[in-house]
């Protein structure tokens, strides 16, 4: 048997890491036993679909590098691949379950019940007040009469009098007992499919034969077995696999800062790190690697419970921090570039800054050993990309620069660099370092003047280095409009 997965986001919001963490459990174990990957848009909820949310998934994807072998523009041979153009296929199989007396129909749900509601909350309580499956053929005619030729809502009639179990993958053997299954609405009124009956009939209509998903989904799998049974169809091997928490020990939320993918690439973290940390939410290697290539989680990915965890998994913002800086010292240059350029992009005064391919380039390599994400090797060393006149920190001019001595060296240093004949890490440091030994000087005190006036700041990379990256032209103007400006900078 070939393995098939999917992958079904609803477009009502951007691409939460809870959900690519979904979508990479699934790709992994599809590349791992050489199976398909299928992406399903869940696209029925007219009122919070967005475009812009389902072209943010898409590119969400594109960006993370998990490719899809089905879908939406991919074709295939089980298409279509979104649920709003497969709506007569659901409404078919419910006319079909309603014939066979297998559903009821429901006159207590409200119309405009959410048609995404993944785990049914909003009906259940509805469920237990609902008497519609014991009203009377007259009784239904009349409350029939009412919707004007409308289709009522319909709800599948479980047997309370027996259990239902689930084997799942990571949880093993879960036993619901009788009474803890409720009738639970298929088609809202109009035959309009809720979240159950339609991901049934589409992992059944596409051969899906595992369904890997978040634990909330638990409680949904034993009716939609009681489906499966009711169209005498196999049902998928299932793994819910830990809900992401915080480090409190709560569901990740907004109120935790970043929680989408596009937040974390705007953030500066790289793909490749962010796929790596989120890899590693729930699931272990079965040994003590962390840094782990995309081959190698695809090598060694399966899902059983020694290697998927049960518990929640915590989201450590600073591991995936310290793992990102891992993987910014070895990242290719040029992904680094382009990222960086991103940032800068979004800067306010993006317009202004030095943005260009071979200038940032230089900046990458430089910091790249130092930065933890691209955005802040950007917000900490915006020196480097401010085309001229910076303003210093007054803290560092009053710590390394302030005095009449200070000056008097960086006005000494200004000389020896307007005469540098090449503009390079060897030349600077040679006349810098030469002028303290001429003077019986420390090298530090004529570095610090220099550091603060061409950076703003009393700590920043190597200054020899940092002179080459900035060019000779913006260092010399940083130095001379810091002693231009002694009195005011000074005070």
């Amino acid at each position: 048997m070939s393995v098939r997965v999917r992958f079904a986001p609803s477009p009502t919001g951007f691409l939460h890491v809870g959900g690519a963490r979904t979508a990479l459990f699934n790709w992994l174990f599809a590349r791992h036993h050489g199976g398909a990957m299928v992406l399903r848009v869940e696209d029925t909820d007219v009122a919070r679909e967005r475009p812009e949310y389902r072209e943010a998934i898409t590119k969400a994807f594109e960006w993370l590098g998990i490719d899809f072998d089905e879908g939406p523009g991919k074709g295939g041979p089980f298409g279509p691949y979104t649920q709003r153009e497969r709506i007569p296929m659901y409404q078919a199989k419910a006319r079909e379950l309603l014939d066979r007396e297998l559903v009821y129909p429901c006159f207590c749900t409200p119309k405009d019940e959410d048609a995404t509601a993944q785990d049914d909350e909003p009906e259940q309580s509805n469920a237990a007040r609902c008497q519609c499956r014991y009203l009377s053929a007259p009784e239904r005619a009349e409350k029939s009469r009412a919707l004007q030729g409308e289709v009522p809502a319909l709800r599948f009639a479980v047997d309370q009098s027996r259990s239902y179990a689930v084997d799942d993958m990571v949880r093993g053997h879960v036993v619901y007992p009788p009474g803890q299954v409720e009738d639970f609405i298929i088609t809202k009124q109009g035959l309009q499919p809720l979240y159950n009956f339609a991901a049934v009939i589409d992992d059944h209509a596409m051969e899906i034969t595992h369904v890997i998903r978040g634990e909330e989904h638990l409680a949904n799998t034993p009716k939609q077995n009681v489906l499966y049974d009711a169209f005498g169809w196999a049902p998928p091997a299932y793994a819910h696999i830990p809900i992401i928490l915080n480090m409190e020990g709560k569901k990740l939320s907004k109120r935790d800062g970043a929680t989408s993918v596009a937040d974390f690439q705007r953030l500066g973290y790289l793909p490749e790190a962010l796929l790596n940390f989120i890899a590693l939410l729930g699931w272990s290697p079965g040994d003590d690697r962390e840094i782990m290539s995309r081959q190698d989680l695809i090598a060694a990915f399966d899902i059983n419970p020694k290697r998927v965890q049960k518990s929640g998994a915590k989201f450590d913002t600073e591991k995936l921090a310290w793992m990102n800086g891992e993987y910014l010292k070895k990242a290719p240059l040029d992904e680094l570039v382009e990222g960086t350029r991103v940032i800068l992009a979004l800067q306010p005064d993006a317009a202004t800054l030095r943005t260009g391919r071979a200038h940032v380039a230089a900046v990458c390599d430089l910091l790249r050993e130092r930065a933890k994400t691209l955005a802040e090797l950007v917000e900490a060393n915006r020196f480097f990309f401010e085309p001229g006149s910076i303003v210093p920190d007054p803290e560092a001019v009053t710590k390394r620069a302030g005095t009449p001595e200070a000056f008097e060296r960086l006005a000494l240093v200004r000389e020896r660099l307007e005469a540098a004949q090449t503009w390079d890490v060897a030349t600077l440091e040679t006349a810098i370092r030469g002028l303290a030994d001429e003077r019986a000087g420390k090298a530090g005190e004529y570095i610090h003047p220099l550091r603060v006036a061409v950076t703003g700041h009393a700590v920043s990379p190597g200054i020899f280095q940092t002179l080459v990256v900035l060019g000779r032209e913006v260092s010399l103007l940083r130095v001379a409009e810091f002693l231009d400006h002694r009195e005011a900078l000074s005070a």
